[in-house]
């Protein structure tokens, strides 16, 4: 006989929404890998989820806009249920910050990509304090230690690995600056 789990204790669903490159689909992952640790599942879908975190890319257009954009939907969805945890991470937040905090207050965490082992610490600590947490420092000892120890097994054909973090706009194999790249002159000729 099985252990069955108690209609009393809630489950913690987490919905994970990427934007951007390959990078982010690994980032996303090892965020999910981190915070089952702490008893999260992962669900597909936004409207079960109690923690709602937005991988954000900073290289596209309006980048920062479509964030604020996405926010507005959530904010929609919950209007009649209770609001989920709202984490920002990735390089728009890296970019952001405390601006994000300040500019939209229904988001209670902001995690840039050198700070994603200190995930679990920032949830907890906001669901004890109810307090707007920001992690986006560089802490490199205690990251890699962190990081090493986490396994991705979700596939068991391909798996991503970590080639850079965060976005420094001049990755060699990223495929928007290519385009980028190759509409350059047609700019400086006509400016």
């Amino acid at each position: 006989m099985g252990l069955k789990k108690s209609p009393n204790i809630m489950v913690k669903k987490i919905f994970i929404k990427t934007f951007g490159c390959q990078m982010n689909e690994y980032d996303s992952n090892r965020i999910f890998d981190t915070v089952k640790k702490i008893g999260f599942e992962k669900t597909e879908k936004y409207e079960d989820a109690n923690c709602y975190l937005l991988n954000t890319c900073h290289i596209r257009d309006k980048a920062k806009e479509k964030v604020y954009h996405e926010i507005g939907r959530v904010k929609k969805i919950f209007r009649e249920k209770k609001k989920p945890i709202v984490i920002v991470a990735g390089c728009v937040a890296q970019a952001e910050n405390q601006e994000m905090l300040k500019r939209e207050p229904y988001i209670d965490i902001v995690i840039g990509p050198q700070s994603y082992h200190k995930i679990n610490e920032a949830i907890l600590n906001h669901l004890k304090n109810k307090k707007k947490e920001e992690e986006t420092e560089f802490d490199t000892i205690s990251k890699f230690n962190y990081l090493s120890q986490i396994k991705n097994k979700d596939s068991k054909v391909s798996s991503f690995l970590t080639i850079q973090e965060g976005c420094d706009k001049f990755c060699h194999f990223c495929v928007v600056l290519i385009l980028v790249d190759q509409n350059t002159p047609d700019l400086l000729t006509k400016s």
